[in-house]
């Protein structure tokens, strides 16, 4: 706890000297949130919530010599009930500062470089936001290349990570070791209305990943439309395989502010589908249970809608089943809502509730407020 108030207290001094500067020369580099958050969570056995407060901010510079140079500190601060939810704090429950980005980033013609501690977005390493109070970091080296008309080639060796999804949010936790991930990918725009993905991974004597997707995205006069399809292969240093296949849409109105989801995974092999360094890229994921919750071989249909009742205030329900081949089913209902205030302010709530005939049942609430500036 005195490690997260000395880091606060050094968070809140960064801020008011921001704020007090020249703003024509601070406003372009710097930014940061406020987030709240509470949770209850009732797993049949026992009840527990929380609430806690984080806060990050976040300095880059200008440019020199095509360097730019990038820190955050973050911090999370409350009261801890070990719910099973979502982590709000670290691997004992307890409040945490951590400096989670660290970075020089440097921009050569059409190639950009980053090392240090970073914010990642791709299949299997991604940072999940929103889904805690402090996002999920990196410590890698991330290169990418546009050279090619339409096309982004991505290469990157990932040493740590932390944040949401990792083992402890309040330190970087190394990745298979001393050994780390080594990630490749291309991504093509080229065709019209067309994304398509291909990414391969490989953590030496732990997992190699494969994953394939194609997007697309299309409008009538009547409403507008998007179709994906995946397919990941998980093959993992013990002989065990993952294979799994992905399909959804999405479709909405343009007269009525009414959208609906559909979506469809099947893993085909008795091993268990990993997430990897983050959410997971699968369409069927919800707030809590996504393909890895199959735990072996079985298909997630998953189901929903939205609706914009005012501008920025919107709500959304989706319902996912879980057909086990060797466990018992599960069906996961999760209800959200979610208003925009303006750029800088917006709250949001999901409320999950679900019945696991193999594991025990959950009901879940998280709420947050989060205010960037």
């Amino acid at each position: 706890m005195n490690k997260t108030l000395a880091i606060s207290a050094f968070a809140s001094a960064l801020l008011s000297s921001c704020l007090c500067a020249d703003v024509n020369t601070t406003k372009s580099n710097w930014n940061g949130e406020i987030r709240g958050g509470y949770q209850y969570t009732d797993d049949s056995t026992d009840t527990a919530g929380e609430f806690g407060l984080s806060t990050a901010i976040k300095y880059e510079s200008n440019s020199w010599n095509d360097l730019v140079f990038g820190a955050r500190i973050a911090a999370a601060v409350g009261e801890g009930k070990e719910p099973y939810g979502i982590p709000f704090f670290d691997a004992n429950n307890d409040g945490y500062g951590i400096v989670d980005e660290l970075y020089v980033k440097g921009n050569f013609g059409n190639s950009e470089l980053t090392i240090g501690r970073q914010a990642i977005d791709l299949p299997f390493v991604d940072t999940d936001e929103g889904l805690g109070l402090i996002d999920n970091r990196f410590e890698a080296i991330l290169f990418s290349n546009k050279e090619i008309k339409d096309t982004i080639i991505t290469l990157a060796h990932v040493r740590s990570w932390s944040g949401v999804d990792s083992d402890d949010a309040g330190k970087f936790n190394r990745i298979n070791g001393n050994d780390g991930l080594q990630l490749a990918g291309i991504e093509y725009t080229g065709i019209k209305n067309l994304n398509l993905k291909a990414f391969g991974y490989r953590a030496k004597d732990f997992i190699n990943v494969g994953y394939i997707e194609t997007t697309y995205e299309n409008e009538t006069d009547l409403f507008e439309y998007a179709a994906t399809l995946q397919y990941a292969l998980q093959d993992y240093d013990d002989g065990t395989k993952v294979s799994i296949f992905g399909i959804g849409a999405e479709f909405g109105f343009k007269s009525i502010p009414l959208g609906f989801n559909l979506a469809y995974n099947k893993n085909f092999d008795n091993g268990i589908a990993d997430n990897l360094f983050g959410g997971g890229p699968f369409v069927t994921s919800m707030e809590h249970y996504t393909v890895a919750e199959l735990e072996g071989k079985g298909e997630v249909i998953k189901g929903g809608l939205s609706y914009e009742i005012i501008d920025d205030l919107s709500l959304e329900a989706n319902y996912a089943k879980f057909d086990r081949d060797a466990l018992l089913d599960a069906k996961v209902l999760d209800l959200g809502i979610n208003y925009e205030f303006n750029d800088n302010l917006g709250i949001s709530a999901v409320y999950s509730d679900i019945k696991d005939d193999q594991e025990e049942d959950m009901k879940n609430l998280r709420a947050y407020v989060t205010y960037k500036f």
